[in-house]
């Protein structure tokens, strides 16, 4: 009788397996988006951005993990190793030449610079000192600096925000405020700077920006529940923004890589199916730009630890090994600035991590839970370098590791 199944009904019950098969996967995500929905709270699902205590840029904020003095720069070192430092968002040296041609062209850039007379030689010196305390890690001061300096100076000021919130805050809770306050201020440009997206000579500046404000979302939904990603619709906003910024500029490492890293991230909470179905993320295009940004600057860690992150994202164990390659090829790169270092820093500790989700997990679905429920009960920042790495201590016991309540 099998036999004699036409070739049409055995596509048919082929396709009827697969469909069923399809939304057994769905189902799953949906069990795992009702399972988070434990770890949250009325008030956050209807928050659409997280409020910002500003007295968190007041206080005293935590130093880098190692002398300042290794990457402190004078006027004429920051001038010669512009281009490497700048590999990855590819912006342009603050000359005096090129912002007296730029500002004219588009007057939004001369906005909000404190105390300029129009002396374009003295506003270069005032950028490359505060390009000096972000590439030493003095980021307070480069972001209190830099807010003084229009959208030029707001770039070094929101990055030297952004690696503080990441690697260097202890607090989850603080981590988030200010990765919002970065999103909060780099879309209030996004209207004014419109207009030279597609000039070649600024859109440098107008690509940091937005991948500034797309990876302080990302950086919030990567660690938050599915029923939060989804209520604030961060998925649809750092995929565009992602795109865009690809688009605009295409010669940009950390674009491409950032591109490559949200899709990775889309797999990593909802799966491949759900996540190409849904939302169009696709393996090819992980593999495509992380090997574009690869081939436009190799030697930046967070590329190769991001790439490592999206092969375990999208294969779990499969690839575990290659994964682990590109950490400790991170881990090796010699920095030449605070950036560099930091990411090398969390390279090492984000090995220690994958080795834990190795040896004591079957699922990574379970590993991320865990990891994801510590974070809320005890209120620590996991990608901080100041802190120990993970344990299976910390995992079942994250009473223990509560930090007290801010005064």
């Amino acid at each position: 009788m099998m036999a004699s199944l036409s070739k049409p009904l055995w596509r048919s019950l082929f396709l009827v397996a697969l469909c069923t098969v399809s939304l057994q996967t769905l189902a799953a995500r949906d069990d795992d988006a009702d399972d988070e929905m434990d770890e949250v709270t009325a008030e956050e699902l209807q928050m659409q951005e997280i409020p910002v205590d500003e007295r968190i840029f007041v206080e005293t904020w935590n130093q880098v993990p190692y002398k300042k003095s290794y990457f402190t720069y004078t006027d004429q070192q920051i001038r010669d190793k512009w281009d490497y430092l700048m590999r990855g968002l590819k912006v342009p040296y603050p000359s005096a030449q090129y912002m007296s041609v730029q500002f004219e062209k588009y007057p939004f850039m001369k906005d909000g610079i404190d105390n300029w007379n129009g002396d374009y030689a003295e506003l270069e010196k005032r950028y490359l000192a505060v390009w000096r305390m972000f590439f030493s890690g003095d980021f307070q001061k480069a972001r209190e600096e830099g807010m003084k300096l229009g959208p030029m100076g707001e770039i070094p000021a929101l990055f030297s925000q952004l690696m503080y919130a990441i690697y260097l805050t202890e607090r989850q809770s603080i981590k988030y405020m200010m990765l919002q306050d970065v999103a909060n201020r780099a879309e209030d440009y996004f209207d004014v700077m419109k207009e030279a997206e597609d000039d070649p000579e600024v859109a440098p500046i107008v690509a940091s920006v937005k991948l500034g404000y797309a990876y302080a979302i990302a950086r919030i939904a990567e660690e938050s529940p599915v029923p939060i990603v989804v209520a604030r619709r961060y998925i649809g906003k750092i995929k565009n923004s992602a795109e865009e910024v690809v688009e605009i500029m295409p010669e940009q490492p950390l674009a491409h890589a950032f591109r490559a890293g949200v899709d990775a991230g889309i797999m990593r909470r909802v799966g491949k199916f759900t996540g190409r179905m849904t939302y169009g993320a696709r393996t090819t295009t992980v593999e495509e730009s992380f090997s574009d940004a690869l081939e436009l600057a190799p030697d930046i860690p967070i590329v190769n630890y991001e790439y490592a992150n999206a092969l375990i994202y999208m294969n779990r164990k499969r690839d575990l090994n290659e994964a682990i390659s590109y950490l400790e090829k991170a881990m090796k790169i010699r920095p030449e600035f605070s950036m560099d270092a930091l990411d090398v820093m969390y390279s090492y500790k984000r090995l220690q991590e994958v080795r834990l989700y190795a040896l004591n997990f079957r699922s990574f679905r379970k590993f991320e839970k865990l990891r994801r429920k510590f974070s809320k009960k005890t209120d620590r920042n996991l990608t901080s370098v100041l802190t120990d790495p993970l344990t299976m201590d910390m995992l079942n016991n994250p009473e223990n590791y509560v930090l007290p309540e801010r005064k």
